[in-house]
């Protein structure tokens, strides 16, 4: 197993440098409390240590590699509806790594003395340009057929799936009606927005199974929330992974939701076109929008959140502050309040950051160091980096400048920054030794 969770680094680390992923804290939370819920509810034992990483295409596709790390497309969440449709195709994915079904085809792969290295094997799953970008040959090429999943990895994959999310208590059905779904789109659209279904084949009959395996289970289609409990959050969610997945064609996005608008005032669609006019930069606009969408949408302390990140893009700080000040910790137990506080402790720090109160920004980003969504974005480093250098703690600001590039496959300022830690830290430091450990992996890389 160590083998195939060293596969898992080398597979991140190659895909860091050909796709942009989301670093969105809310949406990184939110797939890997779901991704927990599924592991220990779900599961009774697992070899591997799961991790679910956001990738910002629009494309519908997940995809595992040996080891536990699952990857999905934002724009996946162009086509759930319900958390349960997602919950049953990360479930799908960790079936397919308990059941070894990619780890066994790169084994038959190199029987055949092909060698599988892990820009191969990224450049496999992700398809079509990413694979050239990456330089993969025409005879690796040919080997996609053998890392496209049978129908009895398929079969074996729905009912381990099954398995687990039924124990994880969210509803079978979901996972039965987002695959229906799939399977009544027309080709084209297949070959242009599925590439899931490339290496996931969904004939008729495995529809029919998923549906014959959710009826044994229950006749009761009704939708199961377990992290995102409340619709609108869960709704909010959908709408923010869709603007960043679409940030290549924002601009005739825009101009089709004002369209709308002149048609009909809906408050969600005045929303969307907020966050969308926020991520190309319109702030004055989306600020604009976003209010009279907040006027007509029920009151939720989380749309707070939105407001404040608009300011906070926008250079106004003080302004980010005073509507961050204004929700107050929740003592509810429920996931999706954990996921929308931590957000709100980020955004709070880097308010604070940008104030000249960099001590207390640097508590709270330290208490944030704990969360597993911020351990592989690459901002949250340098942006701790910058806290750290305002403090004067010049080896932490190297180290956590060093761990930025190295998230974003920038490999040679990375290693500039972790050396110049090394020059500032105590050699019994573990920011020191971890810093050796990194550069050295880096290097052995080359």
């Amino acid at each position: 197993m160590e083998e195939e969770e060293k596969i898992s680094k080398d597979v991140l680390a190659e895909l860091v440098k050909e796709v942009e992923f989301i670093d969105d804290l809310e949406l990184n939370l939110y797939i890997n409390t779901i991704g927990e819920v599924l592991k220990k509810q779900g599961l009774t034992f697992s070899p591997f240590e799961f991790k679910f990483f956001l990738i910002n295409e629009p494309s519908f596709n997940a995809f595992s590699v040996p080891g536990g790390y699952i990857f999905i497309n934002s724009g996946i969440f162009n086509s759930i509806e319900f958390e349960d449709e997602l919950a049953g195709i990360m479930a799908h994915e960790m079936a397919h790594n308990l059941c070894r079904h990619i780890a066994r085809r790169i084994e038959d792969i190199k029987k055949m003395q092909v060698l599988v290295t892990a820009a191969t094997l990224a450049g496999l799953l992700l398809g079509g340009e990413k694979a050239a970008a990456l330089n993969i040959a025409s005879a690796a090429i040919a080997q996609t057929k053998l890392l496209a999943y049978s129908r009895a990895d398929e079969e074996e994959a729905d009912r381990t799936g099954f398995h687990i999310i039924t124990k994880a208590n969210y509803n079978p059905w979901g996972m039965a009606t987002v695959m229906e779904r799939l399977s009544k789109q027309g080709n084209l659209a297949i070959e242009l927005e599925y590439k899931y279904l490339l290496t996931h084949p969904l004939p008729q009959e495995r529809v029919a199974y998923l549906i014959s395996l959710a009826e044994r289970y229950t006749s009761d289609r009704s939708p199961r929330s377990l992290v995102a409990q409340d619709p609108d959050y869960f709704k909010r969610l959908v709408i923010r992974a869709q603007v960043l997945s679409k940030k290549k064609d924002l601009a005739s996005w825009i101009t089709n939701l004002r369209a709308v608008l002149k048609e009909k005032n809906d408050p969600w669609i005045r929303y969307t076109l907020a966050l969308a006019l926020k991520e190309q930069r319109y702030f004055k606009e989306a600020l604009v929008e976003l209010v009279k969408a907040l006027q007509e949408l029920p009151f939720k302390t989380y749309f707070l959140l939105d407001l404040a990140e608009i300011y906070l893009a926008s250079g106004e700080p003080e302004q980010a502050l005073k509507i961050l000040n204004q929700i107050s910790p929740s003592t509810s137990s429920k996931p999706y309040e954990g996921i929308y506080l931590a957000k709100l402790e980020y955004l709070r720090a880097l308010a604070l950051t940008e104030t000249g109160e960099p001590q207390q920004a640097y508590g709270i980003m330290q208490k944030l160091l704990n969360l597993q969504a911020l351990s592989y974005d690459p901002y949250f480093f340098y942006n701790l980096g910058k806290v750290a250098s305002q403090l004067n703690k010049m080896g932490e600001a190297h180290f956590y400048f060093g761990k930025h590039y190295q998230l974003k496959g920038d490999l040679k300022p990375a290693i500039y920054h972790y050396e110049k830690a090394l020059s500032f830290l105590p050699k019994t430091d573990k920011m020191y030794l971890e810093a050796e450990k990194n550069i050295a992996q880096i290097k052995n890389k080359k």
